[in-house]
């Protein structure tokens, strides 16, 4: 177990971020990419991903679909990636019950790893708040303009 609380957790699922790959490059592309560890635990399982995996605008975007489920809760937010690292789709369905799946992978050439959990609403608020937080560490950096 990690002394450190991890900058995200929803569910079994847990992610840390370390920084920048690049903390010097003030470039869209090669500035944006995070550093991260992410876990995710279930009964009989505990699967692990680290590396530069994580887009922070991809991060971004996830952000404000979350905003948006969080408002209405009807739909769907999906943090979708460059690499096959990690990718997270959470549902909101009626009676305030949320889907929220996981696909995590060290290695996607020779494994996949996937995981459901079933939560309450009132889990996204504080997941939320923790993207943000991500966010307002490592905020996307701009894309140059021509």
């Amino acid at each position: 177990m990690d002394s450190v609380e991890p900058d995200l957790k929803l569910g079994g699922f847990s992610l840390w971020v370390f920084g920048r790959q690049f903390p010097n490059a003030t470039d869209y592309w090669d500035g944006n990419w995070l550093n991260v560890r992410a876990r995710i635990e279930a009964p009989g399982a505990v699967v692990q991903a680290q590396g530069c995996f994580v887009f922070a605008p991809d991060l971004a975007s996830f952000t404000r679909e979350l905003e948006t489920l969080h408002t209405v809760l009807v739909g769907e937010a999906r943090l979708r990636s460059l690499e096959p690292n990690l990718e997270i789709t959470i549902q909101c369905g009626t009676g305030g019950h949320v889907t929220a799946r996981f696909m995590i992978t060290p290695d996607h050439m020779t494994q996949s790893h996937e995981f459901e959990f079933y939560l309450d609403q009132t889990y996204l608020g504080p997941f939320l708040d923790g993207c943000r937080s991500v966010l307002s560490r490592w905020p996307v950096r701009p894309q140059a303009s021509a």
